[in-house]
């Protein structure tokens, strides 16, 4: 990933890479998630405070580097189904 790379290609490239690339055309129905939270919940597990699907032209390390988390809180980003976030 660079400065330069798009959600929409890290999203391909990410399931390129792992195996999971879907039919063509369809990479489409997965969305790349700017995820704020923190750790510790029961059994150490991720709790979400914020979940902002990234638009496809967004620039995925600009936007970390502009947009800081409140103190406390981490961010990680995660690609998840489109129709899932959009419920």
């Amino acid at each position: 990933a660079t400065p330069r790379s798009t959600a929409r290609q890290l999203v391909r490239e990410a399931l390129e890479r792992y195996g999971l690339a879907p039919e063509e055309g369809t990479s489409g129905e997965f969305v790349l998630c700017d995820v704020v939270g923190r750790p510790g919940g029961p059994g150490g597990v991720w709790q979400v405070e914020h979940l902002r699907p990234v638009g496809d032209a967004e620039r995925p390390l600009v936007l970390q580097d502009v947009w800081k988390p409140k103190s406390g809180c981490s961010r990680r980003f995660e690609i998840r189904r489109r129709q899932d976030v959009e419920r």
